[in-house]
This record gives C-alpha cells, structure tokens and sequence, in this order.
C-alpha cells in the first residue's frame, strides 16, 4: 500500500499518492472513482516518470464540499499542480477525469506536455435515462452512495469487465468498490451524474489542444466508441488506440495492453518536446 498525502489547495485539502521522479504524469480518475483506480500501475510508471493519482473533490479521501461540477474540478486540477509547485505534466484522463482534463487544459494549455484521454467524451454521455438517474440519486441522498452496491452485485458481467474482476481478484475488485462508493459525497454523485449527461459540449474547442496526445478506449466500452474517434480525428495529430477485450476501465481490463499505449505515449511525448 503506498502513502497517501494531503496537500491544501483551494478550499480543499486533496488526497494523492506520489511515486517515482523525472517528468511527472498526472493520473485523474473518474465519477464514483478514487486514487485506487491507478493504484496496480503506479509503481509501473514510476520507473520512468513521477507519477501522482489524486482524488476529486466529493471524491475518496479528498474534502467533500461542493459545489460540484467539470468547470470547478478543473480549477482544483490546476490547483492542485499550483500546490505541488509542477508548472508542466504528462497528464491522463479517465472517463468524467478526461472531461475535466480538456477543460483544464483548454483554459491553461500552458501547464500540460501531453495528453491521453481514457474512455472518455467531449460531450455529455448519458449511461441512465433521466427516471433511472433520479431513482438513484433518491437511493444515496437516503443511505448513502454505498447503497448502490447491492445492485452492482447482482449485475451479471460481460467477459470483458470480468476480466478486470479477475486481474483484481474478486474479493478485492468489490472491497474497492465499496471504499469508493463509501467515501463519495451522494451531493457529487447526484450534481456530477446530472453534468455528464448535460455538460457543455467541447467538441467545437478540440482544434486548439495542440500537445501530443493518444485517445484510449475499451473496444467494447459502446458509449465511448463514438466519441473517443471524433476526439482523434478532431484534436491535431492525435493517436487512437483501441484496447482488445476491454471495456470502460482497461487499466485492469487489459492491463498489458494499456501500459504499453500509456507507454509509447509518453515515449512519443517525450521525444516532441525536446
């Protein structure tokens, strides 16, 4: 298990893990997500890079305070660099962390080398209907986001998202699960979930990203298909991987397979800017 730190940076004190030295890479998880999310890889990059996973306002063991929503997390996001005194990162976003990401990056382009957007979408994305999504907002104001996990349980899992399970181990795969629902605030979940499904659309602003970046996507993570190629073909010179047998989380899904893309980035990065 590694150290977590605290640092305070706005009106928040941020929970991260801090690994390794040299050009650092900033690893920003996703809705109902933590530092655990990277917690298997760290060690991976840290042979090459400084590597730091944070938690997100509203998010595991960083404060919970609002108010939440993609603009305010990516002033944390460049916050928080402030706070580390790192004026310049590799930086990844996963899912809901990969639209903070472009909207830190699109207002301070100047604090970001690369960029590799994991899963992940430049407009609102909706995975529940607005009943399903009000259904569960009721669920945790009332009991907490740990609540949901009775439900998540009972779901059967295609291969792919097994495959994660296993890599985990299936004891180990759920008690992360229930950390994370546990320590989530139910106002992020309710006022985040309602801004994916209706947040700003940046497609229109992907022409002004210009630091070397790689689109990732699970190749049967469905909801993400379609945006991470209109990522890749709008944002310049951009790479897009597609990671076999894996869906919305290839880190452990096909966890080869995603350091090496991580991997040739960053290598690919590195040598750009010198």
């Amino acid at each position: 298990m590694y150290t977590t730190h605290f640092i305070a940076n706005r009106s928040l004190q941020t929970a991260y893990h801090d690994l390794g030295s040299r050009a650092p890479i900033l690893f920003v998880h996703g809705f109902t997500g933590s530092k655990l999310d990277f917690l298997n890889q760290l060690a991976w990059f840290s042979e090459s890079h400084r590597v730091i996973a944070y938690d997100q306002r509203g998010h595991g063991e960083s404060t919970n305070l609002g108010p939440y929503t993609l603009d305010e997390l990516a002033d944390d996001l460049v916050s928080f660099l402030d706070a580390l005194k790192i004026p310049t990162c590799h930086i990844l976003g996963h899912s809901m962390g990969g639209m903070v990401v472009m909207r830190a990056l699109l207002s301070h382009p100047e604090r970001f080398r690369s960029l590799v957007l994991m899963d992940t979408a430049p407009y609102g994305v909706t995975l529940f209907d607005d009943a399903t999504r009000e259904r569960l907002v009721d669920m945790v104001t009332k009991d907490g986001c740990q609540s949901l996990i009775e439900g998540m349980r009972g779901q059967p899992q295609p291969p792919s998202v097994q495959r994660g399970i296993d890599f985990l181990g299936k004891n180990e795969h759920w008690r992360r699960i229930k950390v994370k629902l546990q320590q989530m605030d139910p106002q992020a979940f309710s006022h985040l979930g309602k801004e994916l499904a209706h947040q700003t659309d940046l497609s229109a602003q992907l022409t002004n990203i210009t630091v070397p970046t790689t689109v990732i996507v699970g190749a049967n993570d469905k909801p993400f298909l379609r945006p991470s190629r209109l990522m890749a073909n709008t944002i310049d010179d951009a790479k897009l991987l597609v990671i076999d047998k894996a869906a919305h989380c290839p880190q452990y899904e096909h966890p080869e397979a995603w350091r090496a893309a991580v991997d040739t980035h960053l290598l690919r990065a590195d040598e750009q800017v010198r």
